[in-house]
C-alpha cells in the first residue's frame, strides 16, 4: 500500500513535479484538443537536450539525463491521460 506522500515522491521524481502540476501545465499551455502537440513538444525537447551540440564535449550529465528521462514521462503520462480520461480522474483531476 502506498501513502499519498510515497505517490507524491514518485510522481515528482518521474514527472519533475506532481501530476497535478503536470496536469495544471497541459491545461494553461495547450489549447484543448493539442495535448498531444504538447507531449510532442516535450518529446523534442528531451531530443534537444540530449543532442550533442547542446552537451559540447558530446557527454551528457546525469542531471540532463534525468530531465530528459522527466520530460519523457511527462509526454508519456500526457498521451495516456488523452487515450483514457478515466485515469485523470483517479488523481482527483478533471479530464
Amino acid at each position: 500500500m502506498t501513502t499519498k506522500t510515497t505517490d507524491l515522491q514518485w510522481e515528482i521524481q518521474a514527472y519533475g513535479m506532481t501530476k497535478a502540476e503536470l496536469n495544471r501545465m497541459v491545461k494553461t499551455q495547450a489549447p484543448y484538443g493539442q495535448e498531444l502537440m504538447f507531449a510532442a513538444g516535450l518529446l523534442s525537447d528531451a531530443q534537444q537536450i540530449l543532442d550533442p551540440e547542446f552537451n559540447s564535449d558530446g557527454w551528457v550529465s546525469p542531471e540532463t539525463a534525468n530531465q530528459a528521462r522527466q520530460y519523457v514521462n511527462c509526454a508519456k503520462a500526457i498521451m495516456f491521460d488523452v487515450m483514457d480520461p478515466s485515469r485523470r480522474g483517479a488523481m482527483g483531476e478533471t479530464a
